[in-house]
């Protein structure tokens, strides 16, 4: 289950289970599915995720570029040490901007 909130111009997308192969589909058609107006800003907040799998990787590199090329960005927060590890091991943890929580990644936008 997704869930989007907007804090002023910020949307956040709490996600509610393991970001796999079986559900990565409803991630990618949730953001694709939201209008953005200007420059989309999302976080995605990963505290509820227990796992990210190579197709779960492969998703959030496919919206960063996508929200790239909108001019806009994503951040992640509240990183299970499971997922945090998973992308350290992959190499990627440095593609990403993570914060502790949500609410630090949405203020770090007005920074």
């Amino acid at each position: 289950m997704l869930l989007f909130e907007s804090q002023g111009a910020v949307e956040v997308l709490a996600l509610e289970d393991a970001l796999t192969h079986e559900n990565v589909q409803q991630l990618l058609s949730a953001i694709a599915d939201k209008s953005f107006a200007g420059q989309p800003m999302i976080v995605l907040d990963m505290s509820n995720v227990p796992l990210v799998d190579s197709a779960g990787l492969e998703a959030l590199l496919d919206i960063q570029q996508t929200l790239r090329e909108a001019a806009g960005s994503m951040k992640l927060a509240g990183l299970t040490q499971l997922c945090a590890d998973v992308l350290r091991v992959t190499g990627l943890a440095d593609h990403f901007e993570t914060y502790a929580d949500a609410k630090a990644a949405v203020g770090s936008f007005v920074r």
